[in-house]
């Protein structure tokens, strides 16, 4: 009986990464998450059986078929009437389940590891959270000599770089400081963690006065998404930090 009480949602996928950045989305942003998922069309039917989900995000493909074939067994239920399918597909073929598409039933979502479409999907189907939520970026000062994070820092924060420089360095074996390159207003610092997942790389400091725009990893997407022009810096500060990984390991 709880489970009726709240926001159930049936996560068909064989991608753990996906799974785990889907639960964090859902949980983030809709009330009183509970979320099941499973791999197959056999795990799929104890769910719908067992649990009836309001809203199953589903796969195109799947490690033992196609995402299109459960969807389809699922609309021939009858008891699965009032459950809403969000197909994973970098393609939408509305060719496919019209009908229901055009009742709004079924839903194609493109852009399946960009939080904000997530959130705009499932929206139609249930009402995200209120607003209570911290600002999605602030500002940030340093003064010369202040440390923006340490190398094997947890990774939380990407940063955007307003005014002034700082320089990133590695610890060397004995203790002495590599230094890997300055980073300079307009680009970005610390974005890798949001990418990767893994601890800082390098330590970074201010050389002058500083001002960057912190943004928590947890925001990048959507900020990123809506500010063209943060990403172009993005895509700038990763086009530069690649062309000198080139160039070092060429020589």
């Amino acid at each position: 009986m709880g489970l009726e009480k709240k926001n159930t949602f049936l996560i068909v996928s064989g991608d753990k990464t996906r799974i785990q950045r889907c639960t964090d989305v859902l949980t983030r942003n809709f009330p009183n998450c509970t979320i099941f998922h499973g791999a197959e069309w056999f795990e799929t039917k104890y769910k719908l059986d067992n649990v009836h989900p309001k809203a199953i995000l589903i796969d195109e493909y799947l490690p033992k078929g196609s995402g299109f074939e459960i969807v389809s067994k699922i609309l021939k239920e009858k008891n699965n009437d009032d459950i809403s399918i969000i197909i994973m597909s970098y393609v939408a073929d509305h060719d496919l389940f019209a009908a229901e598409i055009a009742s709004g039933r079924v839903q194609f979502l493109t852009e399946p590891d960009r939080e904000q479409a997530v959130v705009d999907c499932v929206s139609k189907i249930v009402s995200p959270k209120k607003n209570e939520s911290q600002p999605q970026y602030e500002l940030k000062q340093l003064n010369p000599g202040d440390v923006l994070f340490k190398e094997g820092d947890h990774t939380e924060v990407a940063y955007i770089v307003k005014k002034g420089s700082l320089r990133a360095y590695s610890e060397g074996p004995d203790g002495d400081k590599v230094m890997l390159g300055e980073i300079m207003p307009g680009e970005f610092v610390g974005e890798m963690g949001h990418f990767n997942h893994e601890p800082r790389s390098a330590t970074v400091e201010a050389i002058t006065d500083v001002e960057l725009i912190a943004i928590p990893n947890g925001s990048l997407d959507n900020v990123i998404f809506a500010r063209p022009s943060w990403a172009k810096a993005l895509v700038k500060t990763l086009s530069q930090r690649l062309k000198k990984a080139n160039k070092a390991l060429t020589g």
